[in-house]
């Protein structure tokens, strides 16, 4: 049975109109997904301590930004406690570290600011194929996935020990064990050793277990 001229035309728009929906529906998605909604985050640096090159962002969380303000206030000194110095270092390389939740992928590596510079290339090869290893992306903030956040950090102890680095030998190196508490127990270390030199006026470390 052939269809009369007005019937087939009704039906060709029929199917352009049912056509141009399903387009539709999937451009949506695809915007709701990938769209302009979605802006990627950026840290941005919000406290500085330009003498020794540490930043602050603002995606720092609290507990690490009070020991930043608590380290500038030491390094402001006329004479800087060493001692009070090395164990910030320690808190706030294994606080940043640790608290991956606030992390944007498994390359965004804490801490790495305190590494010694000839050895932070491995630390961060190292952390991102173990600790960072399943972290994923959360440049647009929408990530599901459960990680550690660092809910306390406390020294336990800390001494002086004798460390040689290539042609440098430092008998005032330093070693510090700090302690730490999680908001949910992730199986992620609770007791970390320290152990750091000095170059120049910095402390940098060159051991973290």
């Amino acid at each position: 049975m052939k269809l009369k001229k007005g019937v087939k035309k009704i039906l060709i728009i029929i199917l352009i109109l049912l056509l141009v929906a399903a387009l539709g529906y999937g451009a949506l998605k695809i915007y709701n997904k990938f769209g302009s909604n979605k802006v990627a985050k950026k840290p941005e640096v919000i406290n500085t301590i330009k003498e020794y090159g540490y930043n602050l962002d603002d995606n720092a969380t609290k507990l690490y930004s009070n020991l930043f303000t608590q380290l500038k206030e030491v390094l402001q000194e006329e004479e800087v406690n060493e001692e009070e110095y090395a164990k910030l270092v320690a808190q706030m390389l294994v606080v940043d570290f640790y608290n991956i939740d606030n992390k944007m992928s498994k390359n965004d590596i804490g801490g790495v600011e305190f590494i010694l510079e000839d050895y932070k290339e491995n630390f961060i090869l190292e952390a991102s194929n173990t600790v960072y290893k399943y972290v994923e992306h959360n440049i647009y903030n929408d990530r599901k996935q459960t990680l550690p956040k660092v809910k306390s950090v406390v020294v336990q102890n800390v001494k002086n020990i004798s460390y040689k680095y290539k042609d440098l030998v430092d008998e005032k190196a330093y070693e510090v064990v700090v302690s730490l508490e999680y908001e949910t127990d992730l199986s992620y270390p609770k007791t970390v050793t320290v152990r750091m030199i000095h170059n120049g006026k910095k402390l940098e470390v060159f051991y973290m277990k």
